[in-house]
């Protein structure tokens, strides 16, 4: 797990832009050793957090006329080394970065289709000046771009390339979007002049031109039975794969069936093992009883921290100026802490991130059961139904008849919709039609339509592509980074995708609960109090807290940043006063504003906040 920067000079009079000062922004990505390199047309940063191969495989890595910096892991990297080698390659290191450069020495632009792993590469040519890279097929590792006619510049974190800007402007579509989203969606940024490498994409620069291509694609559509025999085998394999280190590894251990299947295999292969877990200590958001009993049973370690609202209170400015962008999830937080708690111990980190979207675990997801009977009614019937629901008052069924006869594309956003488009309007200054989010996800709705996918197949889809990227592995790697610890993510490996894709519905979802053929697969191995637990997430105390010294930090902050030209400040405030005095719960809300606030003011304002 490392970190890079790479500024690509088209005008060879503007190739100084002191790329050592640049690296040093994400230093915290890779403490161990850092690197450069330098040609006519191109210069390379490298931060490396020591992983595999201690003493090799430091970068950028030069091999055969290219060099390589490298972001990431390769999972499979012992059997296409084997492969290699019968071809007759020779290896200097015991680095699956050698590896893959060795790869693509043999495959070309191809390699990408073989990689097992995450990660964020970017390979440069000596001889004909260009460059290759890719970012791996489910955006866990992040990779950023600025481009003007003078240079491209990547990097693992915008921080690092946000001093080149000339100027930086709010992306106003990311703005807009955010606020019903609470995360800025994949590709974008909120600043406008700094975009996202496509995951699941390769790249291009040739003669100074930057280009995209797509090398993966999901199919939500079964095509071969799939047995619990077959979902244990392949996260066996994963799991056992994601263990692979020269460092110890530990192992994120919350309440879920999630992170306890990665625990109960993780702790077969190494018996030893520690695991992590947090609380707050508020009742109804704490789920370390649990996560003790399951480590207890698994006879491993479970060491645990209480997080206080105070220290949770002195910890934002430095969770959002690690994350980039903003992501108005409170539970970042939480594994900000877990994480510094885990480095004490360990320097990688199994977690269960990507189960849900694979395998149907969102509670969500199971209304499909329960709206069935009227959503395959005939359109006109729905219609009237719906027009009786829009005039009911607020009670009991309102809402269910509403998402009954209401299509997901018109509706569903994901697993968090924050504010609805006509609130934004009252937000939001200059607000844009265009980016309603119905019109965001358009793109996405119309590929579910093309493929045919069932009603929880195009949630997953959805989900996919936005929640995922945009708020779960954005925080899962930007607060792990924060503390120099690799976080893996075993359930999101190409191979496990190839078998939850052919999963039927009724192997997501049932009546009663989420995951079946996932909860059947482990029933006799994970304790038996959390296989058929429903999902529950992680649960962070921010609703409580606002009523208390969060809420005075909240109102100082929104008040003090210099955001009056993008929103409405005055309704911004009335949310927080109105779930102050229990008028509604508004946590989720005040918490979307009050987190972009904090960003503009680190990021744009450039001010060094405390709390």
């Amino acid at each position: 797990m490392c970190g890079h920067v790479s500024i690509y000079y088209k005008n060879k009079n503007h190739n100084n832009l002191n790329i050592e000062s640049l690296a040093e922004k994400i230093n915290h990505r890779g403490p161990n050793y850092t690197g450069f390199f330098k040609d006519e047309n191109i210069e390379l940063a490298f931060k490396r957090l020591s992983i595999i191969d201690i003493s090799g495989g430091s970068q950028p890595f030069k091999k055969d006329g290219k060099t390589m910096v490298f972001n990431g892991e390769i999972y499979n990297y012992k059997e296409l080394k084997e492969e290699l080698i019968n071809k007759g390659y020779e290896f200097s290191t015991e680095s699956d970065t050698e590896v893959l450069l060795t790869t693509y020495l043999e495959l070309g632009e191809e390699c990408v289709h073989i990689l097992r792993g995450m990660f964020a590469f970017l390979i440069y040519d000596e001889k004909t000046k260009e460059v290759f890279g890719a970012r791996d097929h489910f955006g866990i590792k992040p990779l950023y771009y600025t481009e003007n006619d003078d240079f491209i510049a990547i990097a693992s974190e915008y921080k690092a390339i946000v001093d080149l800007l000339d100027n930086i402007e709010v992306n106003m579509k990311s703005l807009q979007s955010y606020l019903s989203f609470q995360y800025v969606l994949p590709n974008e940024t909120m600043i406008k002049e700094i975009k996202q490498v496509p995951s699941g994409h390769s790249f291009t620069i040739k003669n100074g031109v930057l280009k995209f291509e797509p090398y993966h694609s999901v199919e939500l559509l079964p095509k071969r039975e799939i047995t619990t025999k077959d979902v244990r085998d392949i996260m066996e394999d994963s799991i056992e794969h994601h263990l692979m280190a020269n460092v110890d590894v530990g192992t994120f251990l919350s309440g879920g069936v999630d992170s306890s299947i990665v625990a109960t295999i993780a702790s077969q292969r190494i018996p030893n093992i520690k695991s992590f877990s947090v609380g707050f200590g508020v009742e109804g958001y704490d789920e370390l009883e649990v996560a003790k009993k399951t480590a207890d049973k698994l006879g491993i370690e479970n060491i645990q921290i209480k997080v206080s609202q105070e220290e949770y209170i002195r910890a934002l400015p430095e969770v959002f100026y690690h994350l980039d962008d903003p992501v108005a999830d409170p539970s970042e937080v939480g594994i900000y802490f877990l994480s510094k708690e885990a480095a004490k111990h360990v320097t990688v980190v199994l977690s269960g991130e990507g189960a849900d979207e694979l395998f149907g675990g969102y509670n969500i997801y199971k209304e499909y059961n329960s709206v069935k009977n009227i959503a395959n009614m005939p359109g006109p019937v729905k219609s009237i139904i719906k027009t009786v629901s829009n005039i009911m008052p607020d009670m009991k069924g309102k809402s269910y008849l509403y998402r009954a006869t209401t299509e997901l594309e018109d509706r569903y956003i994901g697993n968090a919709k924050i504010f609805e488009n006509i609130e934004v309007q009252k937000i939001v200054k200059n607000y844009n039609e265009n980016y309603e989010y119905q019109k965001i996800l358009e793109p996405i709705y119309k590929e579910a339509r093309n493929k045919k996918y069932d009603y929880v197949a195009t949630m997953q889809h959805v989900d996919m592509n936005t929640w995922l990227k945009g708020d779960i592995l954005q925080k899962a790697d930007k607060m792990s980074m924060a503390a120099s610890i690799e976080l893996r993510v075993p359930f999101l490996d190409i191979d496990v995708l190839r078998v939850a894709e052919n999963l039927r519905l009724d192997q997501k979802i049932s009546k009663d609960n989420t995951k079946v053929l996932l909860r059947e697969a482990f029933n006799d191995v994970v304790p038996e109090h959390v296989v058929q637990k429903k999902k529950l997430g992680f649960p962070t105390p921010t609703r409580v807290w606002l009523k208390d010294k969060l809420g005075n930090v909240v109102r100082q902050t929104i008040s003090e940043a210099k955001v009056d030209d993008l929103i409405n400040k005055a309704y911004a405030l009335k949310l927080l006063d109105d779930h102050i005095n229990d008028v509604h719960d508004n946590s989720r809300k005040i918490w979307t504003i009050f987190s972009f606030c904090l960003w503009h003011m680190i990021f744009i304002e450039n001010k060094k906040v405390t709390f």
